[in-house]
């Protein structure tokens, strides 16, 4: 009976011995994945492609929920990533400030007409914005 047992515990230590622990592959493997999210930059991303204009300033603006026009080289607008018409624009703007949202940032392509600049901003004071910024390059 002796001879059985120490048998049967010989057997338990070599299944034992070849058992691979994957705790800690499972722990560095969850916090590589936590580092990454951390860490990962998030862009906006526009439908539209617009090539801002360079600014000497180097002044941040501060982080607000604004409303954001982007205005294309040739003369489309598109209001926070949904490309609408200049007839239209007037009617989004006003709603979005009866519901509260109080700023507009405006990226114009530099090579935007000066005419759709100002039409963006005359609606932005029709419709009672009350922040108005001039988004650029660094």
């Amino acid at each position: 009976m002796l001879g059985r047992e120490r048998a049967n515990l010989r057997h338990r230590r070599r299944r034992s011995e070849n058992l691979i622990d994957l705790t800690p592959v499972i722990d560095i493997t969850f916090q590589l994945l936590i580092f990454f999210l951390l860490t990962a930059t998030f862009q906006e991303n526009s439908s539209i492609d617009v090539d801002l204009a360079r600014a000497k300033n180097q002044q941040k603006a501060q982080k607000q929920e604004a409303i954001v026009v982007s205005i294309t080289q040739d003369g489309k607008f598109e209001i926070d990533g949904t490309v609408v018409e200049s007839s239209e624009m007037e009617a989004r703007l006003c709603n979005a400030v009866r519901q509260g949202r109080d700023t507009l940032h405006v990226r114009a392509d530099k090579q935007s007409k000066h005419e759709e600049l100002v039409q963006a901003m005359d609606v932005a004071k029709t419709c009672g914005f009350e922040k108005l910024g001039i988004l650029h390059q660094n």
